[in-house]
């Protein structure tokens, strides 16, 4: 049954290569397995993760792994309406949460639109999201499940 994530702002991180060779093999490891299955995330649109998916796009040209990343990315991923699900989620209510980064709230929303499950690096965000009863897994145990 094709599965629907909220990937936070790590992607960009791990494909920019910014945590280690390791990380950005892990991370396009993800976006085909994203494309070999069912499966598609979703995107608030004007978001920081659509911020970040938009910088990368611009910067890869200047190194060849990278531009290849960001083609296949856009054409497989971005472009594809089976694998990238675009909301809107202006009219979603701000999460009233505390200790919540207010760059995070659109997680939240996201999540509200989607019921998806959210996978970030921040075990913080992780334990304000659960006891909230949101689903969330981090990075690297989504990882060893997914791939």
């Amino acid at each position: 049954m094709p599965q629907i994530f909220i990937i936070d702002e790590w992607l960009w991180s791990d494909l920019n290569g910014e945590n280690g060779q390791e990380k950005q093999k892990e991370a396009v490891d993800f976006l085909e397995g994203l494309y070999n299955k069912c499966d598609k995330i979703a995107v608030a649109r004007a978001s920081k993760f659509q911020e970040k998916e938009w910088d990368f796009s611009k910067y890869a040209t200047s190194d060849a792994v990278k531009r290849g990343i960001a083609r296949f990315y856009f054409k497989a991923i971005h472009f594809n309406s089976q694998k990238y699900e675009e909301i809107y989620i202006e009219e979603v209510e701000e999460p009233d949460i505390n200790r919540l980064k207010p760059d995070d709230a659109y997680l939240i929303k996201l999540y509200r639109k989607t019921k998806a499950p959210i996978i970030t690096t921040d075990t913080k965000l992780k334990s304000i999201l659960e006891s909230r009863n949101i689903p969330c897994e981090l990075r690297d145990e989504f990882l060893k499940k997914y791939l």
